[in-house]
């Protein structure tokens, strides 16, 4: 459960309303596919989920925002004043509506609903832990143990959502559902998010706080006023991900102020000349398509800076279709995230205490080897690479990128335009000296660079004359 806006019917809770979208599934509407695929192909890493309360919904029932506060008012008894006196003295504002609720279960509980809380909760300043507290229970009581009571389908899409053993999620959610869904993974709540060394691998990242720890809530209109003032700290931690990852956003309304706040403070620092942020895509599901767009955009103002940052829509009906194209392709999905963490933990210990302190021994050949090889520590760890397209073309697009000290693959892009459109040669139609598009399973593939289209790309960037090879 988190901060959802009306529209939310938008999002992936199943409905039967048929809203104004596309007629086709994600099979049919290859251009959808497609257009994963291509940001998928330009990052050699697995994606970051970004997941909010429609996913919640989905598979466990969870209450949207209004639902959530409708409980908690509902356990004050006797009642004092019904939903609708809120409605009508604060509008749809949530927050003040939240916000006076909390202050009512505040009263409740220092009077008649005094045996319902925890003794500590009655020491602390925030008044408004009594409301937050309410609703974590009860979201702990509806998240199931094990995700055995589900539909065929359902088991179905979640283990798919599984299967893409993404490199980190990031939600607004209370509850624990994405921890039943991804075994292993590791919750970081709140504020501990900005103190976390984000270079590990397995964690879900509750930005808003979890219902295991109820003070950690972010719900009233202080709470919210306390997350704007953060919100640039949590990018700039979180710039990492929006940067070298691809970004899959589900769950989300259109509307919805957690998606954009959050995406405003990255389209800063993120997003291209056209402000669209090219690696982030939102996939909203509907149980019925009428006639639109597949595809689409969604425009985020930032009054402050005086730009409009853009980032892709899918519009579809199967999420597994979805689910399957980002599923890890490669035998990450058997790797414990616990291991992956603790090797990442151990080699940032090492480099940073126990090198400079003497606290171990050190072959400094074996470790200049390991930085300028990038065979060594695989080898050294067990690892080995399936083939040899990796020396023949090493690089991502991200990676020709840092070769060439540029902000991002975007404005390789335009250089690959450039190219065809000047000299008639597109390099990503073929297999080539300077590009190759890997398969990784049924439907995913990975494209990758060789040094030659590093030397190409800087050839063009700085204005000279420049040939393009026989790419047939």
């Amino acid at each position: 459960m988190t901060k959802i806006e009306n529209d939310i019917a938008l999002s992936l809770a199943p409905h039967n309303d048929a809203v104004n979208a596309p007629t086709s599934s994600l099979e049919e509407a290859s251009t959808i596919s497609e257009a994963i695929q291509s940001i998928l192909e330009e990052f050699d890493v697995q994606p970051v989920l970004f997941i909010g309360a429609g996913i919640s919904r989905r598979y466990i029932g969870a209450p949207d925002w209004e639902g959530a506060l409708r409980f908690a008012l509902g356990q004050v008894q006797p009642a004092t004043r019904p939903y609708s006196y809120f409605v009508q003295k604060f509008g749809d504002d949530k927050v003040a509506i939240g916000t006076a609720i909390a202050d009512e279960v505040f009263e409740w509980a220092w009077t008649a609903g005094k045996d319902r809380f925890d003794v500590s909760l009655f020491d602390g300043p925030d008044r408004h832990v009594f409301m937050k507290a309410l609703i974590a229970q009860h979201l702990l009581e509806i998240t199931p143990q094990a995700l055995i009571d589900l539909s065929k389908q359902q088991s179905a899409e979640l283990k798919a959502l599984a299967d893409i053993r993404p490199h980190a999620v990031i939600t607004t959610n209370y509850d624990e559902l994405l921890e039943q869904i991804f075994k292993g993974y590791e919750p970081i709540v709140g504020k501990g998010v900005l103190r976390y060394d984000l270079n590990s691998f397995g964690e879900i990242f509750h930005v808003h706080g979890m219902a295991a720890d109820p003070k950690t809530l972010v719900l009233t209109k202080p709470d919210y006023e306390n997350w704007e003032k953060q919100s640039r700290y949590f990018a700039a931690k979180l710039l990492t991900y929006f940067v070298e990852h691809p970004v899959f956003i589900f769950g989300y309304g259109l509307g919805d102020p957690n998606v954009r706040t959050l995406l405003r403070d990255i389209g800063r620092i993120a997003a291209d000349e056209s402000g669209l942020i090219g690696n982030v895509a939102q996939v909203i599901w509907h149980a019925e398509l009428k006639a639109g767009a597949a595809q689409s955009e969604v425009v985020i103002d930032d009054e402050d800076d005086g730009r409009q940052y853009r980032l892709r829509v899918f519009n579809v009906t199967s999420l597994i279709d979805v689910f399957d194209l980002l599923a890890a392709r490669h035998e990450l999905k058997q790797v414990n995230p616990a291991l992956l963490r603790a090797l990442a933990a151990r080699l940032m210990k090492l480099t940073r205490k126990d090198i400079p302190g003497g606290t171990v021994e050190v072959d400094y050949a074996t470790l200049e080897k390991v930085a300028q090889d990038d065979e060594t520590l695989p080898r050294m760890l067990g690892l080995t690479y399936a083939d040899s397209d990796n020396k023949t073309h090493p690089f991502t697009l991200s990676q020709v990128a840092d070769e060439l000290g540029l902000r991002g693959w975007n404005a390789l892009d335009k250089v690959i335009k450039k190219v065809k459109q000047e000299k008639g040669v597109d390099l990503r139609s073929s297999d080539n000296r300077y590009h190759e598009r890997i398969k990784t399973g049924k439907k995913s593939a990975v494209r990758k660079w060789s040094h030659e289209a590093v030397h190409l790309f800087s050839t063009v960037l700085a204005g000279k004359d420049y040939d393009v090879a026989d790419c047939r």
